[in-house]
């Protein structure tokens, strides 16, 4: 029990849930990946893209005599494809970005999750303790009654029971304390989790609930438009690319000097199946992302109000907890700690209206961990940023 008592009551350093999301926003690795990937495509969109010129040299024999030479070749995209070519890799560098602002909704989402369950968990050793102490207390009271009959026997024997099973979930309580302390790591990597102890947050409200236009929404908007411009690039293939080309040969006693030029382009319209397929493919891929849109938007409208609905179940059985089962159970326990304890009867009275308050002090608990958690989903589909301000 001293490691117990140690891991909660040390001298501890706070950190409240800014703080720490603070703290994601600078050091989590995940979101030093996702700004990667957005330079990565940054980085892919940039200038016009086409292939560089070839450079050969030649020399031509004819007997003993040699007449060197140089070749240069270009080939030279039809225009309308540079142009939508660089209009796809535009496109996929802002739906790139689209795409990290939701993911990193997501991971500080997931961050406020792991903050709420290592409050969770401190708060209810917290009210554990205070449950020990009191069935300390209680154990001590049920041995100087006056009636030392079995029925105070087996009171008190109970009692001590329920003190031996309390200290089995303190074990299991401190071990996940351990757990969830660790979870905040992951996150914030320089994070000090020797003697970190949480603060309880403000309670989030769901006034945002219905201003989000829909992140999941937004980032397959930006896809589609990503694949429609694949499909118009892949009609782009039956178009003609052009080739320059200039031979040149310095001459030889038995040869005269020369040059050559040529203006070629090929043929993609004759093998059609080829340029056929391809667009075939792009078309396929614009149907899936359209499919996607529509799910997305679907499950947008599902989950934001079946959330919605959730949450606020959650906060009106947390408020009417707060505000009215606490305080009646505090009330009935401060009348029954003032009673004489000298009775059977009277000592269950006293057991179980003290366990019952703590038990509603540990209810309340679950129900703003629930609550905390719909609203970390929510600012996820919203689009909101998922931190306290």
């Amino acid at each position: 029990m001293l490691i117990i008592v140690a891991s909660v009551n040390a001298q501890s350093e706070t950190l409240s849930l800014a703080q720490y999301l603070e703290q994601v926003l600078r050091e989590s690795p995940d979101l030093a990946i996702e700004e990667a990937k957005v330079k990565v495509a940054g980085s892919r969109a940039s200038g016009v893209r086409i292939n560089p010129p070839m450079v050969g040299y030649m020399q031509m024999r004819e007997g003993s005599n040699a007449n060197p030479g140089y070749e240069l070749l270009q080939e030279i995209p039809f225009p309308s494809k540079i142009i939508k070519e660089k209009e796809v890799r535009d496109l996929e560098y802002s739906s790139s970005q689209k795409r990290r602002d939701y993911n990193k909704n997501q991971i500080l989402a997931l961050a406020r999750k792991a903050y709420f369950n290592f409050w969770g968990v401190y708060r209810k050793i917290q009210i554990s303790k205070e449950k020990q102490q009191w069935i300390q207390h209680h154990i001590r009271l049920s041995r100087t009654t006056t009636r030392a009959d079995s029925s105070t026997q087996i009171h008190l024997l109970e009692m001590e029971s329920d003190q031996d099973m309390l200290e089995n979930e303190l074990i299991a309580m401190n071990s996940d304390l351990v757990e969830k302390r660790n979870d905040l790591k992951v996150f914030a990597p320089s994070l000090n989790l020797n003697t970190l102890q949480p603060v309880e947050p403000d309670l989030a409200t769901l006034e945002f609930a219905n201003r989000g236009t829909g992140a999941p929404i937004a980032v397959r908007e930006k896809d589609l438009l990503v694949m429609k411009a694949q499909e118009d690039l892949s009609k782009q293939k039956y178009l003609p690319d052009f080739f320059l080309r200039l031979r040149q040969f310095n001459g030889s006693e038995m040869s005269p000097r020369s040059q050559e030029i040529m203006v070629g382009l090929n043929l993609p319209f004759v093998f059609f199946w080829q340029p056929k397929a391809e667009l075939a493919e792009a078309q396929a891929q614009r149907q899936i992302a359209e499919s996607e849109l529509l799910k997305a938007k679907i499950e947008f409208e599902t989950k934001v109000a079946s959330l919605v609905a959730k949450a606020g179940s959650l906060l009106e059985q947390l408020e009417n907890l707060k505000s009215k089962l606490l305080p009646r159970a505090e009330k009935r326990k401060n009348l029954v700690t003032n009673l004489s304890q000298r009775t059977i009867e009277s000592l269950d009275q006293h057991r179980a209206v003290v366990i019952g308050y703590l038990d509603l002090k540990l209810r309340a608990v679950e129900l703003r961990q629930d609550y905390e958690n719909a609203v970390s989903e929510l600012f996820v589909l919203t689009g909101q940023l998922a931190g306290e301000k």
